[in-house]
């Protein structure tokens, strides 16, 4: 990311990580999501874990908030999602870090499709490390180059996208 002052976060909470008491079900709990749970760009609920907005509370550090974009850093490395309006609110668990830009430089929304273009995909995948377990640092995240634009021309591009996107998802829909 440059010279962008992005922040990152993971969700290796250390002795606050979740145990099994700390799980309960959808009606009641805040969704803990996994790499599993990013698909092509966006956040899915599919087999997702929920926490108890007790734990949720106390693990901060992995709150989601619109415009965020969601990272696999271990496990389906490279994997995205983009945080709407509908996914603030929820939390991250070990395999996943957090992108949170500086709204001022780089918007999220034009972030997110710059990663996920087969550039962007391959800036992230030379950048991983380890042989049996592989792993992505947020160190190494900070290193991609992203070409920027002014914010205006970043947030007509993200709303581009998003509106192409919106379209194809109700073509498939029919």
């Amino acid at each position: 990311m440059g010279t962008t002052n992005t922040f990152f976060t993971d969700g290796n909470y250390g002795e606050a990580y979740p145990k099994s008491s700390d799980m309960t079900d959808s009606s009641r709990g805040i969704p803990f999501l996994t790499g599993g749970n990013l698909n092509d760009g966006k956040l899915s609920l599919d087999g997702a874990s929920y926490i108890t907005p007790e734990k949720h509370s106390k693990l901060t550090s992995g709150h989601l908030l619109e415009d965020d974009i969601v990272i696999a850093v271990r496990g389906s490395l490279g994997a995205l999602g983009y945080v709407n309006t509908d996914n603030s609110g929820w939390n991250i668990n070990s395999q996943l870090a957090i992108l949170r830009t500086d709204k001022s430089e780089l918007y999220g929304k034009f972030l997110i499709q710059y990663l996920l273009s087969w550039t962007g995909q391959n800036e992230l995948l030379k950048r991983q490390t380890g042989s049996a377990l592989k792993q992505l640092s947020i160190g190494a995240i900070k290193d991609v180059e992203v070409p920027i634009t002014s914010v205006a021309e970043q947030e007509k591009i993200g709303e581009y996208f998003a509106d192409l996107d919106n379209l194809i998802t109700l073509h498939q829909r029919e």
